[in-house]
């Protein structure tokens, strides 16, 4: 059953990212640009929280004496609040960047196919 998982995560990154390239293909030049500009300080510090995580979830793995299940079982929580929270921070700048109604849309379906595979993988290996 993980390599269901597994083959999901990976299929699911490929077609979000499919989705969200065709999408982006379609904006006008300076629509492109309101758009790189607006998440250009975001995207050097998006990948914060998910070394943070993976930090403290080595840490307690390693140096402590909690149990196994506990510590996934709280990564895992972690790891879904921020992923919600990122997808609900970028919605809302892509609103306040005024991005086509379009746009907003397919960039939407593109992070629920994402996280759908993501959450197949987590099933899977729980």
């Amino acid at each position: 059953m993980q390599i269901s998982g597994f083959i999901a995560l990976l299929g699911s990154m490929v077609v979000s990212r499919f989705i969200t390239e065709h999408s982006f293909r379609e904006l006008d030049p300076e629509q492109k640009l309101r758009l790189m500009d607006g998440f250009s300080s975001t995207r050097m510090y998006s990948m914060i929280p998910f070394f943070l995580l993976v930090a403290g979830f080595w840490l307690l793995m390693t140096q402590t004496d909690m149990g196994r299940q506990a510590v996934t079982a709280m990564y895992f929580v972690l790891l879904i609040i921020i992923v919600v929270l990122k997808t609900v921070f970028n919605q809302r700048k892509l609103r306040s960047l005024e991005m086509p109604a379009e746009y907003q849309r397919k960039y939407m379906v593109a992070q629920v196919v994402s996280l759908t595979g993501v959450a197949w993988f987590i099933f899977t290996l729980m």
